[in-house]
């Protein structure tokens, strides 16, 4: 849940910074660049109409009758200069046209229609703004073209200077969305990652309920989260103790018949040993059900270790060889006294068939365990069966299966898989594969 609110808040941080904000940038430039282009045609439109004012047709000439043209025109490198044109003759051009290399569009447009373009020549850009009209001399008609034109970088200066102000307003606002994002995010995850920290407190065993005060939304989790742990631990309590009032009324009567004549017999010794068994192994299960479930990240070498110190002594005297390949960083989600009965029992037997060497390996997540050794191994026809329903565990071979009907019930629990095959040390391989985000299912 709480990954998931990330990952949205993510996403819309990320809309909002690279999309809608670009985009208004954008959409507000190209807005006041239209009408920066809108208010440039007019003011052409105006000058365009004084010199109109002032043009006096002299046969196939013009001249303008006084100097009442705005000062640009008179001024070389203004950016603003005119000309006027007829039939492909240019008749008369402004003296800011000077030092200006700029030739005025030559072709016929319709009398008393307009037209704005932008034109380039000699690398530089200028916007043309051209009207063509009629003037009667009486005798003739003369057809002249008035351009005027402005220089381009003058409608660039307030372009670049508008973008520029309005940079650092968009930095400004971007920062204050992103602020006001990471507020809004902390604000509003800041629930479930307490919940989360709280669950991870209950899965290492820190505490036993959520004590929490949280919103009205996870209010209702909480309480259920809350009764499914009360349930879950008063049925372990309740299967703890009727097994163990069940395993210890049975001592009593095994006790008598052990000290009767009766159980001089072999067969009947035989059957109470059996019995006695089963007795220990139930109360082992009792004793490992009442253990907390939540339990997580316990760190596997240092069992492992433990154990190997432990085997060490027992068997000095066959001078095994145990190889542990195990980082430290690999972990068991589980209960421990589930897991040293699992590796224990496997390494004892490992201990027991070797010759001389030993291996145990432990890696991944979910965790995968490797017990090896040398030994005479087991018959392939004794692997494909062995692990079935109903498949007695400990009569396979002598040195092996010596607590193997618990290790696959333990196993079986964690939604794992055990497994046998032949190891390249000569002997037999034994591999528990745990389910990922499977915890212990009750015995």
């Amino acid at each position: 849940m709480q990954l998931s609110l990330k990952l949205r808040q993510g996403v819309i941080s990320l809309v909002l910074l690279l999309f809608l904000l670009p985009g208004s940038f954008f959409a507000i430039e190209q807005a006041f660049y239209t009408q920066l282009l809108s208010s440039t045609e007019q003011k052409l439109e105006v000058h365009m109409y004084s010199i109109l004012a002032e043009v006096q047709p002299q046969g196939e000439e013009v001249a303008l009758s006084n100097n009442l043209l705005p000062p640009d025109f008179y001024r070389p490198d203004s950016g603003l200069t005119a000309f006027i044109t007829s039939e492909n003759k240019l008749l008369w051009q402004s003296d800011s046209s000077i030092n200006l290399q700029f030739e005025p569009p030559m072709h016929q447009i319709l009398p008393a229609s307009h037209e704005f373009v932008l034109m380039e020549q000699h690398q530089k850009k200028f916007w043309v703004l051209s009207f063509a009209v009629l003037f009667d001399s009486g005798e003739s008609t003369l057809p002249i073209t008035i351009h005027v034109v402005q220089d381009d970088e003058l409608l660039q200066e307030p372009l670049q200077s508008f973008r520029s102000t309005l940079r650092q307003w968009f930095v400004g606002i971007a920062a204050v969305l992103l602020l006001l994002t990471l507020l809004a995010y902390y604000w509003t995850t800041r629930p479930l990652w307490l919940l989360d920290k709280e669950i991870n407190k209950l899965e290492q065993g820190e505490q036993q309920q959520l004590v929490g005060d949280y919103p009205t939304e996870l209010q209702k989790i909480k309480e259920d989260l809350n009764l499914l742990l009360s349930s879950q631990n008063r049925q372990k309590q309740r299967y703890r103790h009727h097994l163990s009032d069940l395993a210890h009324a049975l001592k009593t009567p095994i006790a008598v018949l052990r000290t009767s004549k009766l159980s001089e017999q072999p067969e009947l010794a035989e059957q109470l040993d059996r019995i006695t068994a089963m007795i220990e192994h139930q109360l082992k299960r009792a004793a490992s059900s009442g253990q907390d479930v939540w339990q997580k990240q316990i760190a596997v070498l240092p069992l492992i270790e433990k154990l190997e110190a432990a085997l060490s002594k027992i068997y000095r005297d066959k001078g095994i060889q145990l190889d542990i390949d195990c980082q430290p960083s690999v972990s068991f989600r589980g209960d421990e006294t589930d897991f040293m009965e699992i590796l224990g029992n496997l390494m004892d037997n490992a201990c027991k068939a070797c010759h001389h060497k030993v291996k145990v390996t432990a890696f991944g997540q979910p965790l995968q365990l490797d017990v090896e050794d040398d030994g005479p191994g087991i018959p392939e026809h004794k692997m494909q069966g062995m692990f079935e329903r109903g498949t007695r565990l400990d009569t396979y071979q002598e040195g092996h299966g010596v607590g193997l009907s618990i290790v696959a019930e333990l196993v079986n629990s964690y939604s794992g898989a055990l497994q046998v095959s032949r190891s390249p040390l000569g002997g037999a391989r034994f591999v528990v594969r745990f389910s990922e985000n499977k915890t212990r299912e009750n015995a």
